[in-house]
Formats: C-alpha cells, structure tokens, sequence
C-alpha cells in the first residue's frame, strides 16, 4: 500500500473540513437545526478521515493494544459512514421542507439501517468476523457480510434523491438542494474504495461533497430569512409565479403580531428578534407538508399553501393559534405572542399577485382590528404596531 498518498488524500479531506468550518463560523450568524447537523457531518468527516488513515498505518504492524485499536478505527469507519448517510437525509429533509416536527418523524424510520449496521458492527466485536477480521499478524480482511454497511449507505443516498424528486411534484417548493452534489463524490469514492482495497477515497469523497454542498448552499440563502430560518419575499416571488405558469391551486394567510411594537419598545430588539425566531418555529411546526412559511416583511409572516381545499387552510390557522396558546402557557419570555391571521385563494387563471397579496392584507388587518376591539384597546390611544 502507498501509505503517503493515503496519508495526502485523508489529509486534503481534513484539510477541507477544518476549512469550511473556520468559514462557517464567520459566515453564520444564526444557528439553526439543519446547520448543526451539518457542523456534526463535518466533524464526523475529521474523525472519519484520521481513523482511516490510522487504520491503514497500522495494518499488519505488531505492537501492545495494535488488534483491539484496529478493531475500533475500522468500526468507527464502517457505523461513520452510515451516519453520515443518516444524518444527510435529515438535513436534506430540513431544506426541502423546512419542518422540524417532520424530520423527527422521518428520523424514527431512517435510523433503523443505522441502528441494523451498529448492531452488526457490535457482534463483530468478538471476532465473529461478519463485517470484517483482524488476523493475530493484525492484518484486516473483508468479512462475508461486509456487503450489508455499502447497503445501508446506498439506502441513505437513494432516499435522498426520492425526497427531491418527491419536493417537486407534491410541494411549492421550487429551490432546494440538488442530491447529486453530495451523492456523485460519495458514491464514486464509495465504488472505487470498495473494489479495489488499498485505495483510501471513502472519507476525503464524503469532504470534497460536503464542500459542494456548502457552496451550493451559500447560493441558496438568498432566499432565506437568516433570522427567522424561513424563506423571504424573494422566494415567495418565485413561488407565486410558478403558481400563475402552473395554475397550481394555491391558498396563502397573512399573519401579523400583535402588540410587535411594544415588545420591541417595552424589552428591546434582541427580544423582539427572539420572538421572531419564536414565531418562525411555531410556523414550521404547524405547516402542513403541502405548504413553505416566509417571512414576509418586518413582523409580518406568510403561508402559501398547495391546496384547493378551505378545511386545510382553517385548520392550519387553528393550529398556529393553539401552538401560540401554548406558548404562552408555557413560555419563559417576557412577552406573549398574537397573531392577526387572513388568508384569500389564488387565482391562478388571472395570475393577479398583487390582488392576492392586496387581499391578504386586507384580511390580516379586519382580524387585527377586531383583535383590539375585544382587547378593549383605544385605536386612538396607541402607536401602529
């Protein structure tokens, strides 16, 4: 084996990692889920790069401890590799559907391959050899059921490709990631390190995918609001006009907080951002799979809905009020949260955005106005919030 150009191509990879991650903390100011698993995909490359390196250093050598260590770094590699695949789909799941109550969901099914693999490489432990064998000269071999981790990860790329190919018939989504930036690097390094045993690819391919995607999602974030974690006015742009080329059946609500300025007046910004954030959570959280929540300018927020049933759009606005409720209920933030809500349909055969905007607001404001007539608030004693 070549243990210098293991060594170069497992070195570039870490290389790689700890560079994107130096450029992520400058460039990310706000932490959301999906970039937390992609931080955890990162670090899991690092490890993954010197436990291979490592593992390919000391095959064959002969010295205190060598079976037990090569036992660890080449399971760590095999259940590493799986978990990166988990943790793609995960993250591929947020950027389509932007819905953390989902992937949770998701999560319950997509672990069981993971959890097949650890099993596996758990029993292997003791020398059963059905993943693979150290030799007492501490030589590694493939063992018979090898096969079942390059399944697993197989398993994982494929899905991610359905939900793609999935985003694009059932849902507004129109700007997502495309699964080949990560799959093509990782399937290819995947193929030629599983052929041909020697040549180290696996890891440095799962670096350089991660990289494209990084790059790719750089371009992307144009059209999400970095505060709220939703899409802006950019993307619901798009969206609508896709809408008017497809005549697709569309509802949207129109939302505004309630009392937003005193908040922000009575405990600060920060407080204010953090309600947004807030908001933003309980929009994801109770949007319906067929639906994307922007944030649609200041304090005001939207859904967009591919539905052309009425029942989804009242029931949706009805859980929004609920998750506000329990908020409240809940909460321990100074503030307590209210939402104005009116929502109108589409109509796709004329394709008049600013009439579907214009009557969404209009619906907004009736529902804040009766808001402060039940409040018993003055209109003429307070600031427009």
């Amino acid at each position: 084996m070549n243990f210098s150009e293991i060594f170069i191509v497992n070195g570039i990879g870490i290389f790689l990692m700890i560079f994107l991650l130096v450029t992520r903390i400058e460039n990310t100011k706000e932490r959301h889920l999906d970039d937390r698993i992609f931080d955890i995909m990162i670090w899991l490359t690092i490890a993954g790069c010197l436990a291979e390196a490592l593992s390919f250093m000391i095959d064959g050598k002969s010295f205190a401890g060598n079976r037990a260590l090569a036992y660890f770094l080449n399971s760590f590699c095999f259940v590493g590799t799986c978990s990166v695949g988990f943790l793609w789909c995960l993250y591929m799941d947020l950027r389509v559907f932007h819905d953390i109550s989902k992937m949770r969901k998701q999560a319950k099914f997509l672990i069981v391959p993971l959890l097949i693999n650890l099993a596996m490489n758990l029993i292997n432990l003791n020398g059963c050899g059905i993943v693979f064998t150290i030799s007492e000269d501490n030589v590694y071999t493939r063992g018979s059921l090898v096969s079942v981790a390059y399944i697993v990860l197989f398993f994982y790329f494929i899905y991610s490709i359905f939900l793609v190919d999935f985003s694009k018939k059932k849902t507004l989504n129109i700007k997502f990631f495309h699964a080949f930036y990560f799959i093509i690097p990782c399937m290819l390094g995947t193929i030629i390190q599983g052929t041909f045993y020697g040549i180290t690819l696996g890891w440095a391919s799962v670096s350089i995918a991660l990289l494209f995607v990084y790059i790719q999602k750089q371009s992307l974030n144009a059209f999400v609001d970095s505060l709220s974690g939703l899409y802006n006015r950019r993307y619901m742009d798009c969206i609508l006009s896709k809408s008017r080329n497809d005549a697709l059946p569309l509802y949207g609500i129109m939302m505004d907080v309630n009392g937003f300025k005193q908040i922000n007046d009575t405990y600060g910004h920060s407080i204010g951002d953090q309600a947004l954030r807030i908001i933003g959570k309980i929009l994801l959280e109770s949007m319906p799979d067929q639906g994307i929540a922007i944030r649609y300018a200041g304090d005001e927020f939207l859904l967009l809905l591919h539905t052309d049933d009425e029942a989804v759009v009242k029931a949706t606005m009805q859980l929004i009020r609920e998750q506000a409720d329990k908020f409240n209920a809940t909460h321990s933030q100074p503030f307590t949260l209210s939402l104005a809500m009116g929502y109108s349909k589409f109509d796709s055969s004329t394709g008049n955005t600013e009439k579907f905007l214009s009557d969404l607001d209009e619906g907004m404001y009736a529902a804040k106005q009766l808001h402060y007539q039940q409040s018993g608030i003055d209109r003429r004693k307070r600031d427009k919030s």
